[in-house]
């Protein structure tokens, strides 16, 4: 499975996770480019430029819930209105070590969110979402 995706991008404040996620992805060799921001706000700056100027959208983006100033949830609430309902829209993944039940069902019953999955993505975590998702 050689850059099946062109793009997957990592939402977390935690710049180890973002670290080691981003080695997962890139040994995977899923995709042509992985890009990680520690700040929700960057990533939507991307995404509302990319709208922007007609560019291709991420295909994949793992989300922590929990983060300093701009948090999983109101990253989706500002993603939804950056992003119009006529494009292709990435595979938005919740990646959380939240273990609160409501969290869990609060993300199956999102519109914009695709899935839930516990922390660390793991290489067989990561093949199994481009499968499942990307096939």
């Amino acid at each position: 499975m050689t850059n099946k995706l062109e793009k997957i991008i990592l939402i977390d404040d935690s710049g180890a996770d973002n670290y080691y996620h981003q080695m997962i992805v890139e040994k995977a060799k899923v995709c042509k480019m992985v890009t990680a921001y520690d700040h929700a706000g960057d990533a939507l700056n991307m995404l509302g430029d990319a709208v922007k100027k007609n560019q291709r959208l991420p295909d994949l983006i793992f989300l922590d819930i929990n983060m300093p100033v701009i948090d999983g949830w109101e990253f989706l609430n500002r993603y939804e209105g950056i992003v119009p309902q006529d494009l292709r829209h990435p595979v938005i993944i919740i990646l959380s070590t939240s273990v609160n039940p409501s969290d869990h069902e609060r993300a199956e019953s999102h519109p914009s969110v695709t899935a839930y999955c516990n922390k660390p993505l793991s290489a067989d975590k990561l093949r199994d979402i481009v499968d499942q998702y990307f096939s």
